[in-house]
């Protein structure tokens, strides 16, 4: 136990740890060449830098991940919106902006093609935010950091009901879109709250990544908002409002010159623990994702060991179209990622259904188990010698009588491990069912990344959660294990 903790406090201590180039100097895109460049994956940055040969381009999934990145030494500079990282996060994290980006971006909501009457109500409520004054009112606020000196965040208050409009949110930044509890605060959530007024029907916001895009064009989502850039890629796919503000894009590299308070290392761990998980109640992001891990796993595990058992009967059966139809599906299960599917599912399958993302999670990983769960089935029964079947039958047994009785007893003990092993690939499996906008365990430790932009102790925490239900389920199954019957 000495020595875990001893490796725990070397990782924080390393992941606190300076990194990188200490005179490295950036004044313009020129000075990029020949560096390592993190930026978000699908962002115009991807876009853009892609097709430069004198940088390496490394993508990573939310702000936290850039922040790290640039820290350990991974990444030389980071490149994100300019409003991304307020002056606390820099002064916090040691980092600092180089230099914005000579082209400025107009930023706008996106919406789908043929969604022209949404549309039309976001550009009409833009323009009567800028006739009262409210959208000046709404800048003043939250993009000169005035929200940073605040104790009680303010946004457009709504008060309706009706069919929700549901909006895809890219972003779990300050100050466009970030969550504080379970209510979201926001330059861009104000803009929606304004809709949402206009329209008189209330508001569904959903934590997409940047495939949330294919949310909004099968109409999954009604529009997506995250401080979206207006490019021309995007435009062959999208409509967006008029723009309501040009941003930069901006460097950030290590502040060398920054100073590190002089807490010591337990007081630097005591304030990240607070910061994770005291703070804005964060800690009830892994609760609440801790109930949606076990809900999508359980019940993924309950239909599919169902299906499992159909899956071994076609395996074993007579028909020689219900061996091969097992076959295909076994083989197309093989073939394909759990991930793939889910998105299929998702976004082809039962988009427009109305099912909820939980369900079709469910139903995918139920898919994925019951094809195991039929190997471990037929596997398990074919290792059972046929002299026991017919030693059963000759006692005077019927046929399900000495199945029962006899050979299911002992094909349960040979399949339990193997079975167990299928459990826990399901449990850990299911930390993708964030890319469909699930607030899972593994999303949970991302939510709060992505506000304190540490790495440590949200990865931790679902780590030891992940630890521990794994051990849960090994221990009830030993607990159903079939050892004390007569064979």
């Amino acid at each position: 136990m000495k020595n875990f903790l001893f490796f725990l406090a070397a990782v924080f201590a390393l992941s606190c740890s300076p990194g990188g180039d200490k005179t490295l100097q950036l004044q313009s895109e020129e000075d990029l060449a020949g560096l390592r460049i993190a930026a978000k994956t699908g962002s115009c940055y991807d876009l853009e830098l892609s097709g430069r040969k004198d940088i390496e381009l490394l993508l990573f999934n939310t702000e936290a991940d850039l922040i790290q990145a640039v820290l350990s030494g991974h990444a030389d500079a980071l490149v994100q919106d300019e409003v991304t990282f307020n002056s606390e996060v820099c002064k916090e994290y040691g980092i600092k902006m180089a230099f914005k980006t000579s082209l400025s971006f107009p930023t706008a909501f996106m919406f789908r093609k043929d969604n022209t009457e949404l549309l039309a109500a976001m550009n009409a409520v833009q323009q009567n935010l800028e006739a009262d004054g409210t959208m000046k009112t709404l800048k003043d606020f939250w993009l000169t950091e005035a929200y940073t000196s605040n104790k009680t965040l303010r946004h457009i208050p709504v008060e309706n009901e009706g069919e929700p409009l549901r909006v895809a949110v890219v972003t779990n930044v300050a100050p466009i879109a970030f969550m504080v509890g379970d209510e979201w605060y926001g330059m861009e959530i104000d803009m929606a709250r304004a809709l949402s007024n206009y329209l008189h029907r209330p508001l569904e916001f959903k934590l997409y990544d940047t495939s949330g895009m294919m949310a909004v064009k099968n109409g999954t989502v009604d529009l997506m908002l995250g401080c979206l850039f207006v490019t021309p890629e995007r435009q062959v796919e999208f409509s967006f409002a008029e723009p309501y503000h040009y941003f930069h894009g901006a460097y950030y590299i290590q502040d060398t010159a920054a100073k590190n308070e002089s807490i010591g290392f337990w007081g630097r761990i005591k304030r990240s623990f607070k910061r994770n998980f005291v703070d804005e109640g964060r800690w009830k992001y892994i609760t609440s994702g801790l109930l949606e891990t076990l809900k999508i796993t359980l019940l993924a595990i309950l239909f599919g060991a169902v299906l499992g058992v159909g899956i071994c009967a076609m395996t074993r059966s007579r028909r020689r179209w219900l061996r091969d139809t097992a076959a295909v599906y076994n083989w197309f299960m093989a073939g394909v990622p759990i991930l793939v599917l889910l998105l299929i599912l998702f976004y082809v399958v039962f988009a427009g259904s109305g099912l909820s993302p939980s369900m079709v999670a469910v139903v995918a990983f139920a898919m994925d188990f019951a094809a195991g769960a039929g190997r471990i089935y037929s596997t398990s029964l074919e290792a059972i010698p046929r002299g026991q079947t017919e030693a059963g039958l000759a006692l005077g047994f019927t046929k399900l009588q000495t199945f029962f009785n006899i050979v299911l007893p002992q094909a349960a003990k040979r399949g339990l491990p193997l079975f167990r092993g299928q459990c826990i690939n399901t449990l850990k499996g299911t930390s993708i069912v964030g890319y469909i906008a699930i607030q899972d365990l593994t999303r949970a430790g991302d939510m709060i990344r992505s506000r304190t932009f540490d790495a440590f102790f949200p990865l931790l925490a679902i780590t030891a959660v992940y630890f521990i239900l794994a051990r849960l389920i090994i221990i009830l199954l030993q607990l159903a294990s079939p050892k004390k019957q007569a064979l």
